[in-house]
């Protein structure tokens, strides 16, 4: 596979009345607005690749994976942090981007972004962004601001939210509603405070927040996971897919894994005293039961490992097995 143009993520300002945010109050340094005229051509006919994980990430439906990650990459190292384990560990011009969508077939569209951007000297730069109505294709909105600033998170935080209390779905709601969700916006937008880099996986739900699987040394979730055969399975989320995927099978650290249904038609994995459940794909199941599945996963880690240097993709080696 040969390597991807290197290209810097363009900020784009907004002008005119369309993104007029409440308050006059001056911006920190570092965040800006911007916008994606054309989705579709910003992240899927371009350098991006989907990070497809052999174990289902939560999605907010049953029948299929609403979320998605897509990057970008530059170079990427090896790092050993200070419990001795290496990780991947991203220079250069890099962008990965959680993409939720709603909806299926023609009608589906993209409901929420949220990412993070190295530029060329390693600078980070968190973003977020929302669809201005909900037609597909629609363009989506939103602001980019510097990591590990709490000032320019709050910032951030406030404005976007004056701004999505006036689009849909938000404007619908009554008040209680919305204002419920609009918490619950600010809380997921705390990037910093979930992608801690070098961060083990949990081994009890929940104890290093809302995501159980650890982090490379840039603080990401999704690489990682493409390059695992084996991986936490979260709680969060209104649906987990490994619970009806014959590829996947499930373990715990001590005794049984068992399935249970925590509401009317909604079936998870547990674990005894709140354990992480540990998921496995079966290669071989996985290959007859959904082969297209199969062929992202291994295109996913083709695309890192031919990003590592020699002494990476020597480590890795054995993650493209599967994919001969």
């Amino acid at each position: 596979m040969t390597a991807v143009r290197a290209r810097s993520r363009p900020v784009m300002r907004l002008s005119g009345a369309l993104l007029v945010l409440a308050g006059c109050a001056r911006a920190p340094e570092g965040v800006h607005e911007f916008v994606v005229e054309d989705p579709a051509a910003w992240w899927f006919t371009g350098d991006y690749v989907q990070m497809v994980a052999p174990v289902h990430m939560p999605s907010p439906e049953a029948g299929r994976d609403q979320v998605e990650v897509w990057l970008h990459a530059g170079a990427i190292d090896l790092e050993a942090g200070a419990d001795g384990v290496e990780r991947l560990r991203f220079r250069g011009v890099t962008t990965a981007d959680r993409i939720e969508w709603n909806g299926e077939g023609d009608a589906r569209r993209i409901v929420d972004v949220r990412g993070t951007h190295l530029d060329a000297h390693d600078r980070c730069t968190h973003h977020v962004l929302r669809p201005l109505d909900e037609g597909p294709g629609a363009r989506l909105v939103g602001m980019q601001w510097p990591c590990d600033d709490p000032a320019a998170q709050a910032w951030v935080d406030a404005r976007m939210r004056e701004r999505l209390a006036e689009l849909p779905p938000f404007v619908r709601m009554p008040a209680e509603r919305r204002g419920r969700a609009l918490d619950a916006f600010v809380q997921r937008n705390d990037c910093d405070g979930c992608h801690r880099e070098a961060r083990p996986d949990a081994t009890i739900v929940g104890a290093l927040g809302p995501v159980d699987r650890g982090t490379d040394a840039s603080g990401f979730f999704a690489p990682a996971s493409v390059l695992r055969d084996e991986q936490p399975i979260e709680a969060y989320g209104a649906f987990d897919r490994n619970a009806d995927d014959p590829a996947i099978t499930v373990r715990c650290d001590r005794g049984a894994a068992e399935r249970y249904e925590p509401r009317a038609g909604v079936t998870r994995w547990r674990c005894p005293d709140r354990q992480v459940p540990i998921g496995r794909v079966a290669w071989a199941v996985a290959a007859q039961d959904d082969p297209a599945r199969r062929d992202q996963i291994c295109a996913a880690r083709r695309y890192l490992i031919d990003a590592l240097g020699t002494a990476g993709q020597a480590s890795f080696a054995a993650a493209l097995e599967p994919c001969t």
